[in-house]
């Protein structure tokens, strides 16, 4: 069991870092909402609504010799298609430096959302980096917003705003 705890904290800790590093590269200024499909396209990534099985949230297909593709699931709301996106941007970068070619479909379901995959641990921590950046969320909780407040504030839903200030410790 603690070699799970340790491969996860690892993972945590390199999604955090390069969220952070995509977003200076990308942002190079605190704005909020973080707008992930732009931050796609600079990566070399199309970005395209498409109609998808309900239980699938998105996916992401690179073909050896061509540019990545995001498919966000066109049925859902505004703020899961940007958290969708991040996450297939995050699948992108830990994936970056191989030329092969790989594929990603992210279903709804409960493994999923456990995030008991090391890939999907990965992909959920980078997006929750990038769209809630930690220096971000703590500024703006010394104003004693509420989850739902900062979950409007930061484009997300107030579920993943809660999960991200448990996990960072303020709620």
């Amino acid at each position: 069991m603690t070699v799970y705890y340790d491969q996860d904290v690892t993972v945590r800790q390199d999604a955090r870092k390069d969220a952070e590093g995509v977003l200076k590269a990308a942002l190079g200024v605190a704005l909020v909402p973080v707008d992930p499909v732009p931050i796609a396209r600079r990566l070399g990534m199309n970005v395209v609504d498409s109609y998808l099985d309900p239980e699938v949230a998105g996916a992401l297909v690179k073909e050896t010799g061509r540019d990545a593709v995001i498919l966000v699931n066109g049925a859902d709301s505004p703020n899961r298609k940007r958290f969708t996106v991040a996450h297939e941007i995050g699948h992108y970068v830990k994936r970056s430096a191989s030329p092969d070619a790989f594929e990603y479909v992210d279903r709804r379901d409960n493994l999923s959302a456990a995030g008991t995959d090391q890939d999907e641990i990965y992909a959920n921590e980078f997006a929750a980096n990038l769209l809630m950046p930690e220096e971000w969320v703590r500024k703006y909780t010394e104003t004693t917003r509420s989850p739902a407040e900062l979950a409007i504030v930061f484009g997300v839903s107030t579920d993943a705003m809660n999960f991200r200030l448990k996990n960072l410790g303020i709620s």
